[in-house]
């Protein structure tokens, strides 16, 4: 996968506030934490999301330079329309670059 594509099904995974969470990477139905490939697992941070998808430092770095610098304190202290936003712009970043 790309970073584009991994960017994209990451977004997608998150892309109800319902399915997004903040201060943990994953939690499960009951809001406890744990691990983004936890078969229980249904809502994820920013960095989870695109773990779950698959892990790329590139993809990472795409976002991060969008969130302006640490991810999980972007996610952390944005809301879900700011951080689906960051998504967006990282995407259309990847794709400019051919990624």
């Amino acid at each position: 996968m790309t970073p584009s594509e991994i960017l994209t099904a990451a977004r997608e995974l998150i892309s109800v506030p319902e399915r997004w969470t903040q201060g943990d990477y994953a939690k499960d139905k009951d809001g406890r934490s744990c691990l983004e490939d936890d078969e229980g697992a249904v809502c994820y941070c920013s960095v989870g999301a695109i773990s779950k998808v698959r892990f790329s430092s590139v993809a990472l770095e795409f976002l991060a330079r969008e969130a302006g610098g640490y991810i999980p304190d972007f996610n952390d202290t944005h809301t879900h329309a700011e951080v689906i936003a960051a998504f967006d712009r990282a995407i259309a970043a990847a794709k400019e670059r051919g990624q």
